[in-house]
Formats: structure tokens, C-alpha cells, sequence
């Protein structure tokens, strides 16, 4: 770093966002000892990727620096910082950040942490006028998007990925709290960083403790794909310089010049281990998109003074060295590593299924182990906030499924004997649930048996029995929740005859009771739970009517059984146009009963 200048910047007391974390540690470690007299606040929530053993213990024990575990989305938190601790600069650091999981999981989430928060932390600088002095905000080369020659910092931004979208969203809050409330801002955008103390997500980690542990390194697609990767000192180093020479309001790369192929790095892993490459790499599928270049034009910093200092073979030889050293610094690892051990769409999903031992959950686990999607049961009962938490924390999921007592003990009968277990049941416990997972930044599929007769955009107006009460009142709160599928279940049949809820199975075994005029609204199991397991690898939301389109009456389905001959369908009904559109392949109610229910019964 180039020595120091009268005209440099210097703060006083610094906020520093996302403090546990992998750059933002760093970072902290550096001012601490080459600025001792600076006063830090690090804020940080310990999401899975914070450590606050990142933070050295030289930092951890400074008379001048805070720890304050927290959210950067609570603007009364952030206003009492800011106020108490005469916070005159702001380091923002805290996103979250894994690309992959942008894909796969909950993709909102990404939205919540990245552009809400963001925008919460701006508020409360704002409120603070002339006091806050500076704001960098540290942003990402990806919000450039696919490039094939250097990007200078007046480059168009266009992001490819949800992660890098809401990156970008975060960038024009941050420009228009500058032009519109003169807040004194200064942006960095950086390639990857790599070194020790990362989270193993990251393909640097991940591929050294694979390596450790003598397991296959997974790459996406061909491997061509070029980044470039800056070790944490010099990055570190970076945002030293930034802090106290950049100008505000401008944008600065902070960048490494030599580039490197995904499959260059495996390699070079497999060197230092002495592994023969070709036998360890294992090449998997790519993700939806994967940008094949970042490359930064880095001229700017160099003006301030910076540069790129360690080589890539000496900042992997002690990122290696270092993993060999603390190779449980994160605890339980293998979900990070194993990222395509099971995998949907190019990446790793995991599904919590509440109501196991029910027929729609039973079959949803068979349907995940037949797929290779890892899934756990719940275990705890859902109006219990503090057990559903426990069951998030254990399992991890990207998506919860509600399949608790659907199409089984929860009638018309039952609720209206029990109304105050029902209330639990179907009111108080579904919205705990949701409630939790929307502030996990979890998706919930939600299985709701009602009766349809009306489209998806329609209020849930049937109020004949006490159960179709506590179903309307529910839905229609769950409609304030971005984070839910709510899938109206007809009535639910399969091809498995020995299920007793199975309404077939009844209709065969009891001919004599069956109602000629009856008609119904159906789904079909074992067509359309599958169906389902796509929707949350497609992050729907909102109501669907989740029945196969058409309806059909309990005498034709007896004649169907006894024959196999099928009358001239009926006009189908529009209330499932939506789902039919999504899933064009979706058979009318007749067709699916022959090929998913009777025919796999048929006895030769």
C-alpha cells in the first residue's frame, strides 16, 4: 500500500456490516491492527457462512471494537447503532451471496437480504444527515454480466442470475440515496476472493477439503468457464485503500489480472495433493446459466495506489495450508460439499415434508428417494414455533411441504366435533409455519384439501361446515405471503388400492353405495405430486386449483373400472387453465385415471 497522504480520509468509528463473514473479517483484522485507533462496530446475524472466530482474537479483545449480532434489516437496531456509537462510516458487506443457491433455493430470499436490507440500512443512514461521512457499499463483477473484454466501472449493468440481479438492485438504491440525499457513497465491485477462513460453498474451499477427504471434485458443465481470483490480503488490503482514498461518488473494480478456468483451479488442487486430475474430476451439470467470463478493467485502483500483490500459486498454497490446519473451522461441512450428490435443475434442493405419515407425504418421500432429492420429515407439531424452528435449523431446507392431515382425519366430521384442535390444526398451525419459514427466507407448498368450484383468483367463499371455514380464513391470510404455494387438492386418488382413503378403492368395494349424479373435482396423485415437486424447484407462488381438469362422477368411474370404456369427455372445466398452462401435458381426469390408476392395476 502506497504511504499515507494529508489528503487521505479518516474515520472515526466504522460500521461494518456482515462482519463474520469471509471478506468483511478480513478486512476488520487488517484496520484493527494498522489502525488501531479506529473505533469498529461489527454487525453481523451469524447466518451459516459467519464465524466469529474469523475475527481474530487480537480484534475480538480490542478496547475499540464491538461485536453486536443482528440484522441489517432492523432499521430500530441499525438507528441505536448508529446514534450510540457516533458511527461516522459505514462498510457494507453483509449479502447473501452463493450463486447456485440463487438458482435452487429460495430465490426471494436473495431479495430480502440483498435490496431490502440495503435499503433499510440507507434509510437509517440517511436519517442521520450530515453525520455519516462515507458509505461503501461492496458489490460484485457479476452484476456486469457475461463479458469478453475488460469492464470498466461505467459498463451497463446486466446481471444473469438472481444473486447478481439483486446485487444490482441493491447499486441503484445506493446511486439514487447519493443524487437524491447527497449521501457520501462509494461503491466497490470485486472478483472472487479466496483464502482461508471461507465458507466452503466456494469453489476454492470446496475443492481443497474435497481433496482433503479424497473425494471427487464436481465441476458444472465443461469447466471452461473463466474467473478471476484475488486473495483475501490483497482484497483486504483493497478496501483499506478504498476507504481512505476513494472519491465519492465513484464506482472502483477491485480485481485480479490473471484469469483461471474452473477447470485450472481443480487442477491446480490436485497438484498440490498429488492427485491425478483426471481421475478425481467429475464433471456434473451446469446451472441454468453460467456466465463464461468476468474479466474487470482495474485502472482506477491502481490510481489510488493498489495492486494485486500475492501470485495464485502462493496465496493457494497457503489457503491449502490452512484448511490442513483448521479443518473443522466449520463444523459439519458435507451439505456444502456434496452440492451435486443429489441435484434438480443443476443444483442441490432439500425438502422438510411435514405429514409423513400421511398418504400425500408418504408419497412425496418415495417420489424423493426415487428422484435422489435429499428430504427430511418434520418433527415437530406446527403450532409449536420454537419446534418448526428446531426442524429448519436440523434439516436446512430450501422448500417446506404441508401435507399434514390432507384428504385423511381433518373432514367435515371431525372439525365440526373438534373445532378448537381443528382451529390448531388448520388455522394456528399452518400460519406459524409459514410464518417461520418467510422469516428463514424458506418456500412453503402447501397442500390444502377443499372443495373447487370456482377459478384460482377467487375467494374461498363456500362456508358450509366448520372445516370449510377454517380453510377459507386461512387461505385468505396466506395470500399476504409471498413465500407460499397454496395448491387446492380435489379429491385425491392413486393407482395404490389398498390406501383406504383412496376413493377408488371404495367405489370398487362398495358398488352398492355409489351416487350415479355425484361429480367431483380430482387429482390424481401419482400425475400430479410430481407436479408439485417442479413447481417449488420453479419457485411458484400464489393459489393454484391443483386438480386434473374436467370432473367426473363416481358411476363413471365404477363403469371405467369394470370395462375400461371411456363416454365422450365433457366440455373441461376453465378453473385449472393456469396449471394447464404451466404444465400443458397435464390429462384431463378420465385419461389420467386410465393411465395412472387403471391400468397399472389391470390383471393380465
Amino acid at each position: 500500500m502506497a504511504s499515507s497522504s494529508s489528503a487521505d480520509y479518516v474515520p472515526q468509528t466504522i460500521l461494518v456490516t456482515g462482519a463474520a463473514g469471509f471478506i468483511a473479517s478480513h478486512v476488520i483484522n487488517r484496520l484493527l491492527r494498522h489502525h488501531p485507533s479506529y473505533k469498529i462496530v461489527a454487525l453481523d446475524k451469524l447466518d451459516y457462512c459467519s464465524n466469529p472466530n474469523n475475527l481474530q482474537p487480537s480484534t475480538l479483545s480490542s478496547p475499540n471494537f464491538t461485536f453486536v449480532v443482528g440484522d441489517v434489516s432492523s432499521s430500530d437496531l441499525l438507528n441505536h447503532l448508529l446514534l450510540t456509537h457516533s458511527v461516522d462510516t459505514v462498510m457494507h458487506f453483509a449479502a447473501h451471496t452463493h450463486v447456485d443457491t440463487s438458482f435452487v433455493g429460495n430465490s426471494l430470499s436473495f431479495t430480502t437480504n440483498n435490496v431490502c436490507a440495503t435499503h433499510v440500512l440507507l434509510e437509517s443512514c440517511r436519517a442521520r444527515g450530515p453525520h455519516i461521512r462515507r458509505f461503501l457499499h461492496v458489490s460484485t463483477d457479476e452484476v456486469y454480466g457475461e463479458t469478453d473484454s475488460g469492464d470498466p466501472e461505467a459498463s451497463q449493468l446486466l446481471p444473469t442470475n438472481p444473486y447478481s440481479a439483486t446485487k444490482a438492485g441493491a447499486e441503484m438504491l445506493v446511486m439514487a440515496y447519493q443524487r437524491s440525499y447527497g449521501l457520501p457513497v462509494i461503491t466497490t465491485r470485486g472478483n472472487n476472493v479466496y483464502g482461508p477462513n471461507q465458507y466452503p460453498e466456494k469453489v476454492v474451499p470446496k475443492f481443497i477439503l474435497l481433496a482433503m477427504r479424497g473425494q471427487r471434485l464436481p465441476i458444472q458443465g465443461d469447466g471452461s468457464h473463466v474467473r478471476s481470483y484475488l486473495y483475501c490480503d490483497d482484497a483486504a488490503e483493497a478496501f483499506d485503500v478504498v476507504l481512505h482514498r476513494g472519491v465519492v461518488g465513484n464506482v472502483y473494480n477491485i480485481g485480479a489480472r490473471r484469469e483461471r478456468r474452473v477447470v485450472d483451479v481443480a487442477e491446480d488442487v490436485c497438484g498440490m495433493f498429488g492427485l491425478v486430475a483426471e481421475e478425481v474430476i467429475e464433471y456434473v451439470e451446469n446451472r441454468p446459466f453460467n456466465d463464461r467470463r468476468y474479466f474487470l478493467e482495474d485502472q482506477k485502483m491502481k490510481g489510488l495506489g493498489w495492486e494485486e500483490r500475492t501470485p495464485w500459486e502462493e496465496g493457494l498454497r497457503r489457503t491449502k495450508e490452512w484448511y490442513m490446519k483448521n479443518p473443522d473451522w466449520w463444523g459439519d461441512v458435507s451439505d456444502a460439499l456434496g452440492q451435486c450428490k443429489r441435484k434438480w435443475g443443476g443444483g442441490v434442493i432439500r425438502f422438510l415434508i411435514y405429514g409423513g405419515d400421511g398418504w400425500i407425504g408418504g408419497v412425496l418421500g418415495r417420489l424423493c428417494e426415487e428422484r435422489r432429492i435429499e428430504y427430511e420429515y418434520g418433527e415437530g407439531r406446527l403450532e409449536d414455533r420454537r419446534a418448526v424452528l428446531e426442524d429448519l435449523r436440523r434439516v436446512r431446507p430450501t422448500h417446506v411441504f404441508n401435507a399434514v392431515g390432507v384428504g385423511e382425519r381433518w373432514n367435515v366430521e371431525w372439525c365440526e366435533s373438534r373445532r378448537v384442535e381443528a382451529i390448531r390444526a388448520d388455522v394456528v398451525g399452518m400460519l406459524n409455519l409459514v410464518d417461520v419459514c418467510k422469516e428463514k427466507g424458506v418456500a412453503v407448498v402447501n397442500f390444502a384439501m377443499t372443495a373447487i368450484e370456482f377459478e384460482e383468483e377467487d375467494a374461498s367463499d363456500f362456508v358450509r361446515s366448520f372445516y370449510s371455514k377454517t380453510k377459507a380464513m386461512v387461505e385468505e391470510l396466506l395470500k399476504n405471503y409471498d413465500n407460499v404455494c397454496n395448491l387446492r387438492v380435489g379429491t385425491p386418488i392413486s393407482s395404490d388400492l389398498n390406501n383406504p382413503y383412496n376413493v377408488i378403492a371404495k367405489i370398487i368395494t362398495r358398488k352398492d353405495k355409489v351416487v350415479k349424479s355425484m361429480r367431483s373435482r380430482m387429482t390424481v396423485l401419482d400425475e400430479m405430486l410430481p407436479m408439485s415437486i417442479e413447481m417449488a424447484r420453479r419457485n411458484m407462488t400464489g393459489t393454484w386449483n391443483f386438480t386434473n381438469p374436467g370432473s367426473v362422477s363416481h358411476n363413471e368411474i365404477l363403469q371405467m373400472w369394470t370395462d375400461f370404456g371411456l363416454e365422450e369427455q365433457e366440455k373441461v372445466m376453465d378453473d385449472t387453465v393456469e396449471l394447464e398452462r404451466e404444465f400443458p401435458s397435464l390429462l384431463p381426469i378420465k385419461e389420467s385415471l386410465l393411465k395412472y390408476v387403471f391400468e397399472p392395476n389391470r390383471k393380465d
